[in-house]
């Protein structure tokens, strides 16, 4: 049996200050090769449920984790609904901007070159290379921070809402990628509103009411 990416059991998370938690008692797993979708209401604990998958709550946004979590995934990576809060702010052009993470772990320069490469295009934003991320439009930036996210080669990918500033030609491309993404062995779990395109791609859909699984199984048949 695979050994799930990320396992949380019984898993709550409450934010420093609220009065109530964000998440209660979830139990579920996450396995490579996977397109999970989380969808829920507003307010229905997606977006903080990808930051405990991905090991970031706690950790980074403070906060109280209780019951267990386990983490197997050598390469978190994570992309949000608003690009502009994702760049670093230290790069010029694009092409220094994807190929910061990589960088910043010292692999060769050729293979960086390649990877960054590779990335731009499967992104449809090769063009944008030599361009100042800072007057890109919403929607080529959001492509630039997901190949970004691509260039570390993540095992698990996580997304929030990542089709927010896409066209709906952008949005149908951005989730075919996820296919291939998750056809190379990476799980994918992306929380969004759009529940007919991730129907399309999506393995499972964990549905969540006020912090809580309400339905986890196929797309068909769950209520969304």
């Amino acid at each position: 049996m695979t050994t799930p990416l990320v396992h949380l059991h019984d898993a709550s998370f409450r934010y420093a200050g609220a009065e109530q938690s964000a998440l209660t008692g979830l139990t579920l797993s996450v396995a490579s090769g996977e397109i999970v979708a989380l969808a829920g209401p507003p307010g229905s604990g997606t977006s903080t449920l990808l930051l405990v998958l991905g090991g970031y709550a706690p950790r980074l946004v403070g906060g109280t984790l209780t019951g267990k979590r386990d983490l197997n995934a050598r390469q978190p990576a994570v992309v949000f609904a608003t690009p502009w809060t994702q760049l670093t702010g230290l790069c010029h052009t694009v092409e220094a901007e994807v190929a910061f993470g990589p960088a910043s772990y010292g692999l060769p320069r050729e293979a960086i070159r390649k990877n960054v490469a590779h990335q731009l295009n499967r992104l449809g934003v090769s063009h944008l290379a030599a361009r100042d991320p800072a007057t890109l439009s919403g929607g080529e930036l959001q492509r630039v921070i997901v190949a970004s996210a691509l260039a570390l080669e993540p095992d698990l990918l996580l997304l929030d809402d990542p089709a927010a500033e896409l066209d709906p030609a952008g949005a149908d491309a951005l989730y075919e990628l996820l296919r291939e993404v998750a056809a190379g062995g990476a799980a994918v779990v992306v929380a969004t509103p759009d529940t007919e395109r991730a129907a399309r791609v999506a393995s499972r859909i964990i549905v969540l009411d006020r912090g809580r699984v309400a339905a986890d199984g196929p797309p068909a048949g769950l209520p969304t």
